[in-house]
């Protein structure tokens, strides 16, 4: 007869959960009237409810399988978002810029730790996880400014992908430290025990076995994602029960974690695996959707559990050094990334505003954190001291990037005398296209002409776009189209199309006989927001397009490249990938809005 499960053992099984929820909400709302990031108020939260706050929970088993939980998704999240076509468009980055930026800032950080007495792998551990930034404090700071697609926004995008794949793997590096410490698992305990006689494997033989495991678990999630899941998702969308749906999703990112930690890896492993599988289907938006709240709840319980295990007493004692290690680790971060973006090609306000951008930590940092083995091999004090300096970096990053922003328009401000001469020459075989005004439109268009590596000339005549497009990393020459001369001087006459961002009709009634007499092959494009502009312009011979997509614009940019010979087979590629990173961009937005709003299922879009 099974054991009965008392009333009051219930009670105790639901009160930390009931705890993490009541307050984790009320943080949220929080937060979000303060304009804060949601992680700074969870771990306020794990303080105030904690051992040296309140006294309503401790840390237990309940806690901690919970926080780990939030992990678990936090991993399949970041696995479905990486793709393969979004890992070749951005190797250039991955390759150069991400790497640099990472050693620079990472091994500086492990360094100072090393110096101060912590053993150099521990060191190594926790000062490459401070070299990482945080996904989703930038993430919501590149929404809300509508950088997602501008160079500035791509570039910094690509360097958050590859840290967090890098992140994957410090993961594994700092679990296989705890193997060494507390007995290996899976694969290597079974090598420890029948081939060393129960003999720890040296950490370097550890390491290496856990990058063939983790390297096999990928190829088999590659396999698992065309041939298992796939079929499973188009089946369940199919038949259209959603409930099925979820709950073959929960199965799936849950079994994939216990596969892998049972392997002796570690489950976020597993977890990040079955995104990636997930990511190389059609349902990875719906799947997204319904593990959203998932996430969102238990990552918050995660950073609460952090909140928790802090030393409040010895962080109080510390509070000079901690400020002074948030200070550093933001200054630190500044100036290197800095370095590594201008050793990469990028201008001195690019490279100026990505260095602000990326300069806080990340909720990686605080997961290393707490794993068991970077536990032991850190101080208390020192613990809670990096805890929370991390903490207050991610608080002040959105105001670190705005002044970031504005410290790099003064620059482009104090050179333009540099950028206000237009070119004066093109070579014919250049042929490229005019883009007139850095709107949300030009913009658009030069990020189609970028990917598709068509040459073009963009011109701005409102002195604010200009100084935030080329801060943004836009190549643009300042001049006003209106201004036939200007044209003439940039190559018009060779040019293959001219975009117009801005519609001025008066300007363009007066400039288009001679236009068409001078330029006679110029295809001319526009974008409008109503039936009244569309005729007007449509009569000028202007190819105007009315603004219903998102983003604003793409009717326009599709001509555009049709126009220009693109073969349809890239522009349909190409449409479906800007739309994607548009909706991405917008969703995540939403995520760090309402991260405790039901999200309510949808399988039309993925049947």
């Amino acid at each position: 007869m099974a054991a009965e499960f008392t009333p009051v053992q219930a009670v105790d099984a639901l009160v930390p959960a009931i705890t993490l929820l009541g307050f984790g909400a009320a943080s949220a709302l929080v937060t979000k009237a303060a304009r804060l990031s949601p992680i700074v108020g969870y771990l306020i939260v794990g303080i105030l409810i904690g051992q040296y706050g309140l006294g309503l929970i401790h840390e237990s088993p309940a806690t901690h399988l919970l926080a780990e939980l939030g992990v678990v998704f936090l991993l399949f999240d970041i696995g479905m978002h990486v793709s393969m076509r979004e890992l070749k468009e951005s190797r250039r980055d991955l390759l150069g810029l991400a790497p640099a930026h990472l050693m620079l800032t990472g091994l500086m950080s492990a360094g100072a730790l090393w110096m101060i007495g912590i053993s150099w792998p521990i060191a190594l551990a926790v000062g490459l996880s401070l070299g990482l930034s945080s996904t989703a404090v930038v993430a919501r700071i590149l929404t809300e400014r509508e950088q997602n697609s501008c160079p500035i926004g791509r570039a910094t995008t690509h360097v958050l992908i590859f840290q967090d794949m890098v992140a994957i793997f410090l993961m594994i590096y700092a679990t296989s430290l705890g193997g060494a410490e507390s007995g290996a698992s899976g694969v290597a305990g079974v090598i420890s025990t029948r081939l060393l006689g129960g003999a720890d494997l040296p950490l370097a033989a550890s390491l290496a076995l856990s990058l063939v495991q983790a390297g096999l678990a990928f190829f088999a999630a590659v396999l698992a994602g065309k041939y298992l899941i796939n079929p499973i998702f188009r089946t369940l969308a199919i038949i259209r029960n959603e409930e099925a749906f979820t709950a073959f999703t929960l199965l799936f990112v849950l079994a994939a974690a216990c596969a892998t930690a049972v392997s002796g890896l570690s489950l976020t492993l597993g977890a990040f695996l079955a995104g990636l599988a997930v990511s190389g289907t059609p349902f990875r938006h719906q799947v997204q959707t319904e593990m959203a709240p998932f996430r969102s709840l238990l990552l918050s319980f995660f950073f609460i559990s952090v909140g928790l295990s802090i030393d409040v007493p010895a962080l109080l004692r510390n509070l000079p050094f901690v400020l002074l290690a948030a200070g550093g680790l933001i200054g630190l971060k500044t100036a290197l990334g800095f370095a590594a973006a201008r050793l990469n090609g990028w201008s001195i306000p690019g490279a100026t505003q990505m260095a602000f951008l990326l300069a806080q930590g990340s909720e990686f940092t605080l997961v290393v954190l707490s794993l068991g083995a970077v536990v032991t091999g850190m101080p208390g004090p020192l613990m809670s001291s990096v805890v929370a300096a991390v903490a207050l970096s991610l608080a002040i990053a959105p105001v670190w990037a705005d002044l970031g922003a504005r410290l790099s328009r003064e620059i482009v401000r104090r050179t333009q005398s540099r950028t206000e001469a237009a070119p004066r020459s093109t070579p014919l075989l250049d042929r490229p296209v005019i883009i007139v005004g850095m709107t949300q439109t030009g913009r658009l268009a030069v990020d189609a002409l970028e990917d598709h590596g068509i040459p073009y000339l963009a011109t701005e005549f409102d002195p604010d776009r200009l100084l935030s497009a080329v801060a943004d990393g836009y190549r643009v020459s300042f001049g006003d189209a209106s201004n036939l001369k200007l044209i003439e001087a940039i190559g018009g006459n060779q040019a293959r199309a001219m975009v117009l961002g801005i519609p001025r009709y008066e300007i363009s009634l007066e400039v288009t006989p001679v236009v068409m007499r001078r330029f006679p092959d110029l295809k001319r494009f526009l974008t409008v927001d109503n039936p009244v502009d569309m005729d007007r312009f449509s009569a000028l011979g202007i190819n105007t397009h009315f603004a219903m997509g998102e983003p604003r614009g793409i009717e326009m940019v599709i001509d555009m490249l049709n126009a220009l010979g693109v073969p349809e087979d890239e522009v349909s590629a190409w449409i479906s990938h800007e739309t994607e990173r548009f909706a991405i961009g917008e969703a995540k937005s939403d995520e760090d809005d309402d991260d405790l709003d039901p999200v309510e299922p949808d399988l039309d879009q993925a049947a």
